[in-house]
């Protein structure tokens, strides 16, 4: 019972999340009142939908774990 309760709230955390990047990110809502964090949550949106390049440190690391 609590395993389901947990993986529930887990499921409901992740919509949440893809909601506001949706809302903030996508369609730029409440840019007027937090601009950093739309700008933020709009380069997150590019990221997830493969518009934006992967940041420097994440393809160093990606290549270097690939090397071993």
């Amino acid at each position: 019972m609590t395993v389901i309760l947990i993986t529930m709230i887990a499921v409901l955390v992740v919509a949440g999340v893809v909601a506001g990047l949706v809302l903030v990110g996508m369609e730029g809502r409440g840019g007027d009142r937090a601009p950093k964090l739309t700008q933020q949550m709009t380069r997150a949106a590019k990221h997830l939908n493969g518009e934006a390049k992967p940041p420097k440190k994440f393809v160093r690391m990606v290549e270097s774990s690939l090397t071993r």
